[in-house]
């Protein structure tokens, strides 16, 4: 029997990725269902790092707080040798750290967010079929149950079936060794920030959590091409600490383990046609940088609200095509970034080991050099080719932090003006035609400030839902800037 869905969406995998697309899917009033093969959530840690941009796009929905609570905050993150490390207290953001907390307590906050807001999570549900047309998508459930959709997104890791479906190439290579992971307790390191080191036998990296664990990612030469599917025991991390840190760190008490060999691969599209593609579906690399579920998450955050507009006839001609001109270069530039990282700190050979030397001791310590490397590995960094030429400055980037005030006295967040995910269109006068704001489109929120701190922003400026700027205008004559706005309102959200 076939389950209609006009309007509707389907999401296959319920990791990080698509669980944060259903919530915003939801959030703007589509129909969502997310398809899981496994029988219930995750209960194993795997990915634990979430960056500077993910904390401040789930602070756009009022979410961050809840993250906060759960996770445990680091001030730098190590680049391998012992004390070299990116200072992320340089970054301009209200989450100047990388925040430590388990997959599975992410999945958890995650599909809670979903849940609340009206999307559906359907487990033992895997999807074994998948035909398209231009009108609508039919996926085959393992059970005989055929669903159909306006639209599929594949959000289903590596191996995606979606995928491999629709044989998309999906071209790369396997990075060499494989990678330890395990969670404990170390009674010879204090808890208190991450750590890093690299040796002549390999490199390892720690992060602790909030309840006095940590993970232990471990590359051992001499392990480096055992078998993913042997076990990881306390004894084999326990010498491979020693081995390749030089002392004893009392690990004790593992409680989770996993070996893998990462791969570095890219979809040559991130959409075919009624099916698009998202996270690992469409990205996998080294874990070096902790790039793989943030750059997932920001897929979501990138392709929630253009699917939202798609399906309320709003959406301007090419929007869902900018999903892939926008994420599938954002995803090339964390494979180029992961791959270096990842070969500079494997690297064995004398010069490449000099060259690693200069590098961390250096090169990265130098402000201007550490200010790049938080932004970059952060996310902060990342913004969209601007829509105008030529185009205001802010054009593209993401918004800054600030608290703007009102006329009658009040105050807000900017990150707390785009908690119901509409567009918000920033002013500090009124413009001509949009005094009021009751000729802008419903999914368009005015908001007319008298000041803002510590953030100087143009007079007028139209912002995404995701958090990025669409439009700026630094325009002195308010009448011009007013025409000018009217302009920038129909080409981006009204339907061309």
């Amino acid at each position: 029997m076939a389950a209609a869905g006009p309007g509707n969406v389907v999401v296959v995998g319920a990791g990080p990725t698509g669980l944060m697309l259903a919530a915003e899917l939801a959030l703007a009033g589509v129909p969502c269902r997310v398809l899981e093969r496994r029988p219930g959530p995750r209960t194993d840690s795997r990915a634990i790092c979430l960056h500077a941009r993910s904390m401040e796009e789930l602070d756009l929905r009022g979410q961050a707080g809840r993250f906060v609570a759960a996770g445990l905050a680091m001030r730098s993150f190590p680049l391998g040798l012992r004390g070299a490390a990116i200072d992320l207290s340089r970054l301009d953001s209200d989450f100047a750290y990388l925040l430590d907390i388990p997959q599975s307590q992410i999945e958890e906050l995650l599909a809670a967010r979903a849940l609340e807001l009206g999307a559906e999570i359907r487990w033992s549900s895997e999807v074994t079929g998948i035909e398209t047309d231009p009108d609508e998508v039919r996926l085959t459930a393992a059970d005989g149950t055929v669903i159909s959709a306006a639209y599929v997104v594949g959000c289903d890791g590596i191996r995606s079936f979606v995928r491999e479906a629709l044989e998309i190439p999906f071209p790369g290579f396997p990075n060499p060794g494989s990678v330890t992971l395990a969670d404990l307790y170390l009674d010879g390191l204090p808890m208190t920030d991450a750590y890093g080191d690299l040796s002549e036998r390999g490199m390892l990296l720690m992060f602790p959590f909030r309840d006095g664990s940590c993970r232990v990612v471990l590359y051992d030469y001499e392990r480096a091409e055992a078998p993913v599917s042997e076990p990881v025991t306390l004894d084999e991390v326990r010498t491979g600490l020693e081995r390749v840190g030089g002392r004893d760190f009392g690990p004790r008490s593992l409680y989770w383990s996993s070996r893998y060999r990462s791969e570095s691969r890219q979809a040559v599209t991130y959409r075919h046609g009624r099916v698009l593609l998202a996270g690992d579906a469409a990205h996998t690399h080294s874990p070096a940088g902790a790039q793989g579920m943030n750059t997932g998450l920001q897929d979501a955050m990138n392709l929630g609200w253009k699917l939202g507009a798609a399906l309320a006839g709003w959406a301007p001609a090419g929007l869902l095509d900018s999903y892939q001109a926008e994420r599938h270069p954002v995803g090339a530039a964390v494979l180029s970034l992961t791959g270096r990282q990842f070969r500079l700190n494997t690297a064995r050979t004398r010069r490449k080991k000099a060259l690693r030397w200069l590098a961390h001791r250096a090169v990265a310590p130098l402000p201007p050099v550490q200010s790049w490397l938080a932004r970059t590995y952060s996310g902060a960094a990342i913004r969209y080719p601007p829509d105008d030429t030529p185009a205001h400055p802010m054009a593209g980037a993401r918004l800054p932090r600030g608290r703007v005030t009102f006329a009658d006295g009040s105050a807000a967040r900017l990150a707390d003006l785009f908690h119901d995910g509409r567009f918000v269109l920033l002013r500090t006068s009124e413009d001509g035609g949009h005094a009021d704001g009751n000729d802008l489109p419903a999914h368009v929120r005015a908001v007319t400030y008298q000041g803002c701190v510590p953030a100087r922003l143009p007079p007028a400026m139209l912002v995404r839902p995701d958090g990025y700027v669409a439009w700026a205008s630094g325009e002195r004559d308010a009448a011009v800037r007013a025409r000018q706005l009217r302009q920038a309102v129909r080409q981006r959200c009204e339907p061309g």
